[in-house]
């Protein structure tokens, strides 16, 4: 064998074992690294005191549970893999009674939850490597303390009917925000509250918040919602009605001829909506003055056949009208319609009146009006 083909062979085989090494070596690296890559983790660590049995779950935004642990004699801790960083809820399960949620901001990180188990309607202390959480518990704070003040009793405890309770949460939430004026956690909790009773106050908050919050999908909800309903104020013109009558009729301002209109926004299928209008019939229809009062249905069906023999079945003998859009009506949006049913109280130059009025209230609100003008 030629002696410049016995050196090749020799070479070759060097360069065959430096690669081979070379290939071994990155790869004992690639394991290491690899076993040394943890996962992120969100550990809470939880004490409740005085409950010496129960639970506690964390749950995401879509309500699924993400983990959850026994309290032992007061103490809990919890360690789980978490990857999608969102809005949730810990859950404090005392047995027998009704479990308690938080809201709260997942991620992975550090969490600290300290709770009175005589208390647990009260926010728990939670501390967190979490910015947006810990501006969570310092809103919950505030408004609990405001509503502790004021009533006694936290927001939770409090019944939804009650007069001041969106009063409380728009004042506990005006202190948060005047403390933490760049807060990123305030449209999602703007969007908790019942910002449609105070619009004016809510609009004049929002106006605040930092640019990049506007801008987040809740922020943008937001501007759209309550600039709607800014255009929805006393005083206001209302819009005009989408749509037809059962028999094609369109709406015609100029045809109106009452000092007082009844908007009465409604779906076949909603059971309220069908029980209140029985109730009108025997009731405001033939109590309030026809001659100065008038009633407006406007219906958010999709289906014809379902709002016309509705209309039929309950005897409906005001105007009606619906676009057949159903949710995606665009007097849905027109009105800021967000739940059914939903009244309205307009005077006969079709400006609004009241917004938002609740059934109980509507023959007052009219009479009211009535009896100034």
């Amino acid at each position: 064998m030629p002696l410049y083909y016995q050196n090749f062979k020799i070479i070759y085989s060097h360069s065959q074992h430096l690669l081979m090494k070379k290939y071994l070596y990155l790869f004992a690296v690639a394991i290491l690294t690899g076993s040394c890559t943890k996962l992120p983790h969100i550990t809470v660590n939880g004490r409740v005191e005085g409950l010496k049995d129960g639970v506690i779950n964390i749950v995401d935004i879509s309500g699924n549970s993400i983990a959850g642990q026994n309290i032992t004699d007061g103490a809990v801790k919890i360690d789980t893999v978490f990857e999608n960083p969102g809005y949730g809820v810990f859950v404090i399960n005392k047995n027998g009674d009704k479990p308690q949620e938080a809201d709260v901001y997942l991620e992975a990180g550090e969490y600290t939850v300290n709770a009175d188990a005589g208390h647990l309607e009260r926010y728990p202390a939670i501390k967190s490597s979490s910015a947006l959480q810990n501006e969570l518990t310092a809103f919950y704070t505030t408004q609990d303390e405001v509503f502790l003040k004021a009533q006694g009793k936290v927001a939770s405890q409090v019944k939804q009917g009650d007069a001041d309770i969106d009063g409380l949460k728009l004042k506990a939430f005006k202190q948060f925000i005047d403390k933490n004026p760049n807060s990123n956690a305030a449209a999602h909790l703007m969007l908790k509250m019942n910002y449609e009773r105070d619009v004016e106050g809510y609009y004049a908050i929002f106006q605040k918040l930092n640019a990049g919050v506007k801008a987040t999908e809740e922020g943008l909800f937001l501007q759209k919602k309550l600039s709607g309903m800014m255009k929805l104020l006393p005083g206001k013109d209302a819009p005009l009605v989408a749509g037809t009558t059962p028999d094609g009729k369109k709406f015609d301002k100029s045809a109106l001829d009452k000092k007082v209109y009844v908007l009465d926004f409604w779906k076949a299928g909603n059971q309220v909506s069908r029980l209140n209008h029985q109730d009108m019939l025997s009731g405001m229809v033939k109590s309030l003055n026809p001659l100065k009062v008038g009633f407006i249905s406007i219906s958010l069906d999709n289906k014809k056949e379902w709002w016309t023999k509705a209309i039929a079945d309950d005897k409906l003998n005001w105007t009606q009208y619906s676009d057949l859009k159903g949710d995606e009506s665009d007097n849905a949006e027109a009105w800021a319609i967000t739940r059914i049913p939903t009244y309205y109280i307009l005077n006969g130059k079709w400006q609004v009146i009241e917004r938002d009025v609740t059934y109980d209230r509507i023959e007052f609100v009219v009479n009211d009006y009535l009896a100034h003008h």
